[in-house]
């Protein structure tokens, strides 16, 4: 019997309830872009640049990714795959494709959520983003997402109900459980409102002390279009500039677990000032 699917990133996914990660579609979610992932062990048809229709291309792996909006389907060709891993982290680019056709924009970011608006992290990859959403985690503080942000207008999409990490964080009494052949360690989230209201951007960087300073809207504008996802698919001009609107700091914070609590204090005291 055909299921309502899984409801995540503001898509209806088909294809993998048997991961955990995955909520089920339900409500609003029923009505949101659909797609069916699968994976196949054929050949894999020759990358294909993405267009408004569809494309084919080479994962960092190996594996080859074939998406198709007309077909509403994403094909993974390679070795399998264990079902908690495509949830997280390769159903990320399905995601993006899927909702950059939809006219929504998606950011490599996390987000938390704090006095019922989320706020994006953003960062390069060794900016310690998971890190630290899975220590605001440990002190309470409900994550939205770890690896893809997605936003629609004023709605931002909850991602899987995961952290992954390099490495165990020192202060987060949270259970984790080892995933991709023991290369990561993966704490579970509870559920989280399958959309919230995104209040604001946080960058990160790496600094000698913990400190918030506030970035210009024409400094925010260009640090999220530089950060968008599948640049050669159109945005809408007037949606950028919405977000780049929104508050935004530059949160610094030195190599150091013992800052967490500081960091922690310093965000919850810049959003709530936000209200």
């Amino acid at each position: 019997m055909p299921t309502s699917g899984r409801g995540v990133y503001g898509l209806r996914v088909h294809g993998l309830d048997e991961a955990s990660e995955l909520p089920p579609a339900e409500g609003a979610a029923l009505g949101w872009p659909a797609v069916r992932v699968g994976q196949v062990a054929t050949p894999p048809p020759p990358p294909v640049p993405l267009d408004g229709r569809r494309g084919t291309r080479v994962l960092a792996d190996g594996r080859t990714l074939a998406v198709d909006r007309p077909g509403g389907t994403a094909t993974f060709y390679g070795p399998p795959l264990a079902a908690d891993v495509l949830a997280h982290p390769y159903l990320a680019p399905v995601a993006t494709t899927v909702n950059r056709w939809a006219g929504r924009e998606a950011f490599h970011s996390g987000a938390f959520v704090l006095a019922g608006r989320a706020w994006a992290v953003l960062g390069p990859r060794t900016a310690g983003k998971s890190s630290l959403l899975a220590a605001l985690a440990a002190r309470g503080v409900s994550i939205l997402t770890d690896d893809i942000l997605v936003v629609d207008g004023v709605d931002a999409f909850a991602g899987p109900r995961c952290v992954d990490l390099r490495r165990p964080v020192p202060g987060v009494a949270l259970p984790t459980r080892p995933v991709r052949a023991g290369d990561l360690l993966r704490v579970g989230l509870p559920p989280i409102a399958p959309h919230v209201p995104l209040g604001g951007w946080l960058f990160l960087r790496w600094g000698g002390a913990v400190g918030l300073a506030r970035v210009p809207g024409a400094t925010v504008l260009a640090r999220l279009a530089s950060r968008r996802s599948f640049g050669q698919l159109p945005s809408d001009p007037a949606a950028l500039l919405s977000l780049a609107a929104l508050p935004a700091w530059e949160l610094t914070r030195p190599r150091d677990w013992a800052a967490l609590d500081d960091t922690h204090r310093l965000v919850v005291d810049a959003v709530g000032a936000t209200r």
